[in-house]
């Protein structure tokens, strides 16, 4: 079985940085505004009115994205719900309510339940053991936007299909080409769980993801344009270094990711899964 640190200790950490850009335009909405001359559905902005993306609908495409990946892999492989549990159902969940109770009275219970979970949940948390992936809520590059556009839509009557009596609104997107400074830590993953990041990643980079509301519409295409001097990498071994800032040539090759670093870490995860076939093999 893939082994997952806990977040007891500092094991390592990944910093990875690029600017997620829109190749179409693209709405993450907010509440409905109560201005007479405001758009029914706007996009959500900062306090001083720049467009802005949460962490979480990242996070929340991503998880999805990942789970689907996964249960594909375990439905091929016949793995049960060892990668991707279904959390809708409490019959399903990598961690029902009685299992949840007997893990808590371990010794160590924060490591047992994060073990007793499956690989999704592993990295990106539920609602007993803390995510490994972190990420900053994404602001706008202000160079990339000028306004927002306004656009119309209308509800179907499905039996007639025509247009609904008093279902017109409009609603706020976003242009195609808007720029968003994106951050993501990674903490304390094993190389495995580092090769299922980076199948997101690439995910993103090659804009397999797509984010926010009207994707049916074609709204929401995206994709990331990575910056590789940018990433860094952190491990135990070097943490004392790092904290003190140290500058000098051996640190910051330490802490440097290559791409042969990422590949090692993709081959990380497709070994860990060929574990997971031969563990369940035996158990069989």
């Amino acid at each position: 079985m893939i082994h997952s640190p806990d977040m007891t200790t500092f094991t390592s950490r990944l910093r990875y940085q690029g600017q997620l850009v829109f190749d179409s335009a693209h709405r993450i909405g907010a509440e409905r505004s109560l201005a007479v001359d405001a758009p029914d559905l706007p996009v959500l902005r900062t306090v001083d009115g720049r467009p802005y993306i949460p962490g979480s609908s990242i996070k929340g495409a991503w998880r999805a994205y990942t789970e689907s990946v996964l249960r594909t892999i375990q439905a091929q492989r016949n793995l049960g719900h060892a990668l991707a549990c279904q959390p809708i159902s409490e019959e399903l969940r990598c961690l029902p309510k009685d299992k949840v109770k007997t893990l808590k009275d371990e010794a160590d219970a924060d490591k047992a339940l994060r073990q007793a979970s499956c690989w999704t949940c592993r990295i990106f948390g539920n609602g007993q053991i803390a995510s490994k992936v972190l990420i900053k809520d994404l602001m706008i590059d202000e160079a990339s936007f000028l306004r927002t556009e306004v656009r119309d839509g209308v509800a179907i009557d499905r039996d007639s299909a025509r247009a609904a009596d008093g279902f017109k609104y409009n609603f706020e997107a976003v242009p195609a080409g808007a720029r968003f400074e994106m951050e993501i830590l990674v903490e304390n993953a094993a190389p495995a769980e580092l090769g299922l990041v980076m199948i997101g990643l690439n995910s993103f980079a090659r804009g397999d993801i797509l984010l926010g509301g009207a994707k049916s519409r074609g709204l929401g295409w995206c994709h990331l344009d990575r910056e590789m001097e940018k990433l860094e990498y952190v491990t135990s071994e070097h943490l004392l270094a790092y904290l003190l800032n140290r500058d000098d040539p051996d640190a910051v090759a330490a802490r440097a990711v290559t791409e042969a670093k990422t590949r090692e870490w993709l081959i990380a995860f497709e070994e860990a899964i060929q574990e997971e076939v031969n563990h369940a093999q035996e158990a069989r």
